[in-house]
């Protein structure tokens, strides 16, 4: 499997820690400069839409930055001729089998499809075994039983026609990159599968760029961000705790005998 590792310039420990979670697997990749949202001018209505459907009206800048680096994923993949692939942000724990995982979900995928191997949810995510298949390594290919509910963009494999649909679905951005259960409700892609139990996880050493398991743009983030920035080693393992706990809550699942919220379209 051949995998495309989205990086910001800036963000040189980033590209280390992924160089060295790469190492372990023995897959191909490249890294993919990502967008910076100091760059965008979110003013542009032709690039970026907020309304009361949006949600990436809190860091529209960053969100906004974060789908186009997809898009140049998805770009790079089409005119490398792949029929599947897998993207990575740069924060992402890679387990040493994920080149085979990889391949082996690849290999269920059809038309539109996205299957996730990294995800969040802040209730534990509804898993059905319907229609449900069993991949590398002991873990299952799955469809959740609310599509909306998984939110992560960490780590996903993704097809070549998936990625056509949304190079013209997405612009202008209105929503954040790990949105796919509304991708998929707006019929930008046929189908969204989770890969379970958990196979990649974020690293709790980085801070988002996007403000999620921050401190938030409220008074206290406000307050506290020019300490961080000092990166004083006892407040950063303070931060790093709570990142890992946050996270650690957001990454629990459960199958249910429940029906779907949404019937997916594609069941074989």
């Amino acid at each position: 499997m051949y995998a495309y590792v989205i990086n910001l310039a800036r963000s040189q420990d980033r590209h280390a820690h992924m160089v060295a979670e790469l190492k372990k697997t023995g897959m191909d990749y490249e890294f993919v400069s990502a967008v910076d949202g100091r760059d965008l001018d979110t003013s542009d209505a032709t690039l970026v839409s907020i309304d009361e459907m949006s949600t990436i009206s809190q860091f529209p800048a960053n969100s906004a930055a974060s789908v186009l680096s997809h898009i140049r994923c998805f770009e790079r993949m089409i005119a490398a001729g792949r029929e599947a692939a897998l993207v990575l942000e740069d924060d992402a724990i890679l387990p040493a089998d994920i080149n085979l995982l990889a391949d082996s979900v690849a290999a269920q995928l059809n038309g539109a499809e996205v299957a996730m191997l990294s995800f969040n949810s802040q209730d534990p995510l509804k898993i059905s075994t319907e229609g449900a298949v069993h991949v590398f390594g002991d873990r299952m290919l799955a469809l959740p039983i609310d599509a909306v509910q998984p939110a992560s963009a960490a780590a996903y494999v993704i097809t070549h026609e998936a990625c056509e649909r949304l190079i013209k679905f997405l612009p202008p951005i209105r929503t954040n990159a790990d949105q796919f259960g509304f991708f998929y409700q707006e019929g930008a892609i046929d189908r969204l599968r989770c890969v379970v139990p958990l196979s990649v996880r974020n690293s709790a050493r980085f801070r988002s760029t996007q403000g999620s398991y921050s401190l938030g743009n409220g008074l206290k983030g406000r307050l506290l961000s020019p300490v961080l920035s000092l990166e004083l080693p006892v407040l950063h393992r303070i931060l790093v705790h709570r990142r890992q706990r946050i996270l650690n809550q957001w990454s629990q699942w459960e199958i249910v005998d429940m029906q779907f919220i949404e019937r997916p379209s594609r069941l074989d």
